[in-house]
């Protein structure tokens, strides 16, 4: 895979008015030609930001609102994508949110953590894919090192038979985005775009602190590691990557009868009309 040539690459980052992925943003604009930015807030909440990166780029900066708790706003901004561009060259799956206190289910009836963190990631990948599908199109999914200890019965998605705890909930939801990322590289038809899930290190975040009382790195590094899972010159092939090398996952995600019964049932979660 060629690294992508900032005169001509578009990119689609979500969760990007904080955090890793604010920082992301900052490094992407001056490194891309169209940088489609997503965020939860109104434009006028984050209007400097906005005008910061413009002030930066190489070319275009767009904001993208939806709030990930209702899958219908997801719908609604890849239809805004797509009426505005026919090429997406990198789409980063950054957005996510901590396990709250208690389970707490969506307006769509999916328990929140795993709805914002995995299943909104894969229905925007979804309806995205056929504008990614170039020879160097790509999909990163921000997965998390908690995925490995975490355990998942795609026949339980929800939660409502499993013990719940927040730090649970949250690790669950990286062991689905690092098991469809596997999946689609594997086992889903072709065409398809290159993927990679990635964890972007220990980082010093709002949502690190909201699950954790640790400390952790810079936003800018954990921003560093994503960027260059989305503009490496290498091509993934649906591997895990732990900060920038490939490491093993958790076992669940080698498992070809578990990725099939999560794909399964995340299908019908979403209603998807079928595998690609």
């Amino acid at each position: 895979m060629k690294p992508h040539n900032p005169e001509e690459t578009a990119v689609v980052l979500t969760g990007a008015t904080s955090g890793i992925g604010e920082a992301a943003a900052r490094l992407l604009a001056p490194r891309t030609s169209c940088l489609y930015v997503h965020g939860p807030e109104r434009p006028t909440e984050i209007g400097g930001l906005l005008e910061q990166l413009q002030a930066t780029s190489a070319g275009q900066v767009h904001y993208v609102q939806a709030d990930f708790d209702h899958l219908a706003a997801v719908e609604e901004m890849a239809a805004e994508i797509s009426k505005r561009t026919d090429r997406i060259d990198v789409l980063v799956n950054n957005a996510g949110r901590p396990g709250p206190p208690r389970r707490t289910i969506s307006r769509d009836g999916n328990e929140v953590t795993l709805q914002t963190n995995y299943l909104a990631a894969v229905l925007l990948t979804e309806r995205l894919t056929p504008l990614i599908l170039t020879a160097d199109g790509r999909v990163v999914h921000v997965a998390s090192a908690t995925h490995l200890s975490a355990s998942l019965d795609p026949d339980d998605l929800n939660l409502e038979h499993s013990p719940y705890s927040p730090t649970a909930a949250y690790a669950r939801s990286k062991l689905a985005l690092v098991a469809h990322a596997r999946w689609l590289a594997e086992q889903a038809s072709q065409p398809q775009p290159d993927i990679v899930s990635l964890h972007p290190g220990v980082i010093s975040t709002t949502l690190l602190h909201a699950m954790f009382d640790i400390g952790g790195a810079s936003v800018q590094y954990g921003a560093r590691n994503v960027v260059h899972a989305a503009l490496s010159g290498s091509r993934w092939r649906g591997q895990y990557v732990d900060e920038t090398r490939p490491a093993q996952p958790n076992a669940a995600a080698l498992d070809p009868d578990f990725r099939r019964r999560l794909a399964e049932r995340t299908s019908a979660v979403l209603h998807l009309s079928g595998h690609r």
